[in-house]
């Protein structure tokens, strides 16, 4: 019988793990942070305007809102 040193895929693995170091922890300078939270409002009030839509649930033919100036007055 041939010898295995890890007969199971998940041992071999974890043997692997014990000698990787961790992730160094960095925190996130004041700046950032500001413009992190920032991102994260515009992007729940991008998701709100879409579920809310322009007309929604009717049928519009054309994508231009009502009283939107096509051109030069």
């Amino acid at each position: 019988m041939a010898y295995r040193s890890y007969p199971n895929a998940d041992r071999a693995l974890k043997q692997l793990d014990r000698h990787r170091p961790s992730a160094p922890v960095i925190s996130m300078p004041p700046a950032l942070r500001a413009v992190s939270e920032s991102i994260g409002q515009l992007r729940e009030n991008t998701q709100r305007a879409a579920s809310q839509g322009f007309g929604s649930g009717t049928y519009v033919l054309s994508t231009r809102r009502p009283g939107a100036v096509s051109g030069p007055a």
